[in-house]
Parts: C-alpha cells; sequence; structure tokens
C-alpha cells in the first residue's frame, strides 16, 4: 500500500458568494476598490459577494463537503487549487486579477486550517496577459507563508486572446519563476485556466495548451538550468503521450538535442485525470510507473456515473487497480508515493497536522 493515497489535483469547492465577488471586480473593473465600501464582512448573503471575505465557517462547511466526495472513493489526502476557468488572467486591469488570486488562495488557506490532514493548497498565480512573470512573485511569497505546497501555473495567460503573444514554457521569460520554484521546494502544476476563443472550450484548451507546455520545455534547456524544478502536467499530458510516435523520429532528430524523445518526456511527471480504463492503461505504459502521479480533479468533470449502474468516472484509483499491467509497486508509486517524494512541503505539513 502507497503510504497515503494523495490526489494531486483538486480544484477548490467554495459558496457562490466567492465567485460573485469575481463578477463584481469584472464588472468594476476595480474602481470601487478591492472591495465595496458599507458592507460588513460578517453579512450574510449578497454582501459577501462585495467584499471577496467568506465567513471561515461557511468555507468549513464546503470543506467538509469536498471531503465526502474524497472519501467515497478512498482518497486520503487532495492537492486543492483554483476552479481554472474562473482565474481570469486576460482581464484589465492587472489589479482585479492580483485580488482575485488572493481571495482564491486566501479562501483555500481557510479550508487547509480546518483540515491540514485531507486538503492542501496549490497557490494560484496571477499571472497577467503581457506582464512579467514577476508580477506573481509577492503572491507567490504570500503562499508560501501560508504553508502551499505547489503552485498552478498558466501556459497561456492571454487565455486564447493571442497565444502568439505567450512565450513557451521553455522560454526564458519564465526561468525567474523556476528560480524561485526550485527554492521554494514548490512543484509546478501545468494547468490551462480560462479561454475566450470560439474556436475551442475551455477543456480542450487544456489539452492543447497541456501538449504545447510539454512539447516547448522537452525542446529546451529548462532542466538543464533547473534540474530541480519538478513538473507536473495534469490530464495525462495532453496529447502527448497519444503521439507519442509522431515526435520520436525525424521531428526529435531535428531538434538536435540528445537523448531519445521518450527520455525527455520522462523529465517531466503526468497525473491521471482520465476518464477511461484505455487512456489510464496507455498513460503508464507510455510513460513508466514512476512518472505518473494519481489526480482526479474530484469532484469535476468526472464525478458523474459512467452507467446507471456503474461506478463514477473519477474514480480513477479504481480503475488504475483493475488494470492487471500494473503491479502493487506500480500502484504505491502512483497513488501516493510519487508524490510525497517530489511535493517536499507537503510531508513537512502532513507530518506537522499528524
Amino acid at each position: 500500500m502507497p503510504r497515503k493515497i494523495v490526489d494531486v489535483h483538486g480544484h477548490l469547492v467554495a459558496p457562490a458568494e466567492l465567485y460573485a465577488y469575481r463578477e463584481f471586480l469584472i464588472g468594476s473593473r476595480g474602481h470601487y476598490g478591492r472591495r465595496l465600501k458599507g458592507f460588513s464582512e460578517s453579512r450574510e448573503g449578497l454582501g459577501h459577494g462585495r467584499t471577496g471575505v467568506i465567513p471561515p465557517e461557511e468555507l468549513k462547511h464546503f470543506a467538509e463537503e469536498h471531503i465526502a466526495w474524497l472519501d467515497k472513493v478512498g482518497t486520503d489526502v487532495q492537492l486543492v487549487s483554483a476552479r481554472p476557468y474562473s482565474l481570469m488572467h486576460s482581464e484589465k486591469p492587472a489589479r482585479i486579477v492580483h485580488w482575485w488570486a488572493q481571495a482564491v488562495n486566501d479562501a483555500i488557506a481557510t479550508q487547509v486550517q480546518f483540515y491540514p490532514q485531507r486538503l492542501q493548497g496549490i497557490c494560484n498565480l496571477p499571472l497577467v496577459w503581457n506582464e512579467p512573470v514577476s508580477v506573481a512573485f509577492e503572491e507567490l511569497e504570500r503562499c508560501v507563508e501560508l504553508g502551499f505546497v505547489g503552485v498552478l501555473v498558466n501556459p497561456d495567460p492571454s487565455e486564447g486572446r493571442a497565444p502568439m503573444e505567450v512565450p513557451g514554457l521553455g522560454d526564458e521569460y519564465w526561468y525567474p519563476l523556476y528560480e524561485k520554484l526550485v527554492e521554494y521546494e514548490l512543484p509546478m502544476l501545468v494547468h490551462s485556466c480560462g479561454c475566450v476563443s470560439l474556436r475551442e472550450n475551455q477543456s480542450l484548451h487544456f489539452i492543447s495548451e497541456e501538449s504545447t507546455a510539454v512539447m516547448s520545455l522537452v525542446q529546451s534547456d529548462v532542466f538543464d538550468v533547473f534540474p530541480d524544478l519538478k513538473v507536473v502536467v495534469p490530464h495525462g499530458g495532453g496529447a502527448i503521450p497519444y503521439q507519442v510516435g509522431r515526435f520520436r523520429g525525424t521531428y526529435w532528430q531535428g531538434t538536435e538535442r540528445g537523448g531519445t524523445f521518450d527520455e525527455a518526456i520522462r523529465k517531466l511527471y503526468y497525473d491521471t485525470c482520465l476518464y477511461s480504463e484505455e487512456a489510464l492503461a496507455l498513460l503508464v505504459k507510455v510513460i513508466g510507473s514512476d512518472r505518473v502521479v494519481f489526480g482526479t480533479e474530484r469532484p469535476g468533470d468526472g464525478s458523474h456515473k459512467k452507467t446507471p449502474t456503474a461506478g463514477w468516472a473519477d474514480d480513477i484509483a479504481g480503475v488504475l487497480r483493475g488494470i492487471p499491467a500494473h503491479s502493487e509497486q506500480d500502484l504505491d508509486l502512483m497513488l501516493g508515493d510519487t508524490a510525497l517524494d517530489i511535493y517536499p512541503r507537503l510531508r513537512k505539513n502532513l507530518e506537522a497536522a499528524g
């Protein structure tokens, strides 16, 4: 058995008032300040949507609902970030991007304080389209102080508006961030966020941006410059493990990089947030169980029954256990041991929680 069953890919469960605050920020564009004056932070209902301050007891209630979803599939601890579609990195002015990221991070930190043995925080960086990556560092450092164990990085802060203007993750534009992540021992979850393009929905944008991110990283010098950088790609690595044959030959030779394409993609980790046995089996076969980490997004897109009589689509641990090719050692690595190894702050937090 793994030391703990660790789900590296979860998102915040929070009351509607938190998202009403997001709409307030977008609607006002920050002209009324971070919080609309005249609304008490203890006021019920609509007031919370104007302040972004949700009462702790209300957040505790939603955390308990979240944990109940995890209990149904036997997950010990989940790493929680923002609902990615909500992060609005391309909105203007930049101040509302920062204020919203701070509000969401505060909500996550509050829930983690209530249940540190079950939930741990992934910091949501207020990356801003067409601004230096360093604009997110103040919030990054605040999240370190709050005890977060990793960060979510959106590889396309333009949200599909202008992808040609956004440097790939292999570009030196991102190096100052990588330096911080290595310093603080924070793995990076490469998760695309909102998408305003009419050509693709947000779920498809996730897959295309994650695929682009993997290719940008493995064709770059990032892992030579930052050998201790830990990168987790969700949703099974986008399209890469399933198109690996396309890139093994003349394409990889043309990059003039050493080693093989298969070796290059194993410099990253890939989560299991896939909702079919066929996809999961192929991911593990191509990447190897030592580079696969358990992720479900539960509760999220997979929280539905496969059929009226079948189990949950996001009961991914059950699917992994049911694949004959997976040994007990494979399962231990994927379901928790590798996550505990690559998230050192998670280990420390769980040990402190008892």
